[in-house]
């Protein structure tokens, strides 16, 4: 079973909006073609979702560091995130989720995952949506990754860190960039 088969989409536009907010903006900025480009983000259209928001940079096919961070992302853990890994917003047993969809994010696609926070003693019940989405340099290179993290529910009294829910979900966008085509000359 390949990594995008096995995933699921949760349901974006009606549990969380401000996801679906960033996904479209994202979405209009994408060619059948190309990829959005940093430089093209238009945070006048993700104004009620930028607390919401963050930038990170691919460092390696499965790691990312965050370079810019809404205020309600770093709520979460109690402090500044910039140059940390995205990994650091979650627990051991999701990293390896997470690094599974950034390298899906590198190579094109855009990653929806579904989300629960650690509970404990002042950590009340939070869920959240985390979704990734590629961006290219001047190059055309795949260089960074808009994302954005969308919660349900109140931090507590500590900070919380998330695992991925059963079936963490990653979705292929239906406008793939390559499309493989089978036969020719024989």
């Amino acid at each position: 079973m390949s990594d995008m088969t096995r995933f699921n989409r949760p349901e974006t536009q009606t549990d969380y909006p401000l996801v679906a907010q960033v996904c479209a903006h994202w979405a209009s900025l994408r060619s059948r073609t190309a990829l959005p480009a940093r430089a093209a983000l238009d945070p006048a259209a993700l104004a009620d979702a930028l607390p919401h928001v963050f930038l990170a940079e691919f460092v390696t096919p499965r790691v990312a560091r965050i370079r810019l961070c809404g205020h309600q992302i770093e709520d979460v853990l109690g402090m500044d995130l910039r140059g940390m890994p995205l990994t650091a917003l979650f627990g051991p047993d999701a990293r390896e989720d997470i690094m599974s969809a950034l390298e899906i994010v590198g190579h094109g696609a855009r990653a929806t995952l579904a989300l629960q926070a650690e509970r404990g003693f002042g950590q009340p019940e939070m869920s959240a949506q985390l979704a990734l989405m590629p961006l290219c340099d001047a190059n055309g290179r795949i260089t960074h990754v808009l994302g954005v993290l969308e919660r349900q529910g109140r931090i507590g009294r500590r900070p919380r860190r998330f695992a991925t829910a059963k079936a963490a979900p990653v979705a292929q966008d239906t406008a793939p960039m390559l499309r493989v085509i089978t036969g020719g000359k024989a």
